[in-house]
């Protein structure tokens, strides 16, 4: 009897040692686990975000858009954020990459919408894109960008869309912009009036009516080039392919 009394104890303890490895090795393995992550964390956790390319928006508001998810504080959530695209973009915003500086270090690239036009907005120039998204209010007029007239605005709050009087009138303006802009065309202004859409080159008004606008477009690179320091009108108003363009020279 006490043999065997001897043995249930030697196995008891045996058993009780093996618990006690088991016990540690889970708790190493834990505690190991625990370290990494919190290292890992610690790397990760995001101290500069830079940001570049932008022009008509701040980089403040660039780095409080992407705050805006609390989860941006880990770099490598971050990085997988933005390279998998789950993220909506800021209205002004046509597109964003995100590298790692560092693993503590964020670089951000950003492209803006681009200006294609401005109105005149009291003593301010309002620039706008494709859409009629207003990008910026400025004093200073930007070489380059065409003037729009014809049109009266009424609203031209920064990353607002356009309200103007007559919406058909500028649906016109926003197609022959993106047509102007497709053919690297640089007319100082675009006036609607007389019921048509005029672009001015220097001294020549290029009359375009209010239709068929690329197929006339088309024509006027060669055109203008032929007529160089000339000043009158280049009728294209009822130009269809294959018809004959006429200019009105100003001989005063």
């Amino acid at each position: 009897m006490e043999g065997d009394t001897e043995r249930r104890k030697k196995k008891q303890r045996k058993k009780k040692r093996k618990f006690g490895y088991y016990l540690y090795a889970v708790v190493v393995l834990l505690l190991t686990i625990t370290n990494i992550t919190l290292g890992t964390w610690l790397l990760t956790y995001v101290q500069n975000i830079y940001i570049t390319g932008t022009v008509n928006s701040e980089e403040n508001a660039i780095v409080a858009w992407i705050k805006e998810d609390p989860m941006t504080v880990n770099s490598l959530y971050t990085f997988w954020k933005f390279k998998t695209g789950a993220y909506k973009l800021p209205i002004y915003l046509e597109s964003v990459d995100v590298s790692l500086k560092a693993p503590w270090k964020v670089q951000v690239v950003v492209k803006e919408k681009q200006v294609i036009g401005c109105v005149i907005s009291g003593k301010s120039y309002v620039y706008f894109d494709a859409e009629g998204l207003v990008l910026k209010k400025s004093m200073q007029y930007e070489e380059g960008i065409p003037i729009i007239e014809g049109i009266k605005v009424k609203n031209t709050e920064q990353f607002k869309y356009l309200k103007v009087d007559n919406e058909k009138v500028f649906s016109y303006i926003m197609g022959i912009t993106d047509e102007i802009a497709e053919r690297k065309l640089h007319p100082d202004r675009i006036v609607w009036e007389d019921e048509s859409m005029n672009l001015y080159f220097g001294g020549v008004r290029v009359n375009l009516g209010k239709s068929n606008f690329g197929d006339k477009l088309n024509e006027l690179p060669p055109v203008l080039e032929k007529l160089e320091e000339r000043q009158g009108i280049l009728h294209l108003e009822h130009f269809t392919k294959g018809s004959t363009i006429s200019f009105e020279e100003n001989t005063e």
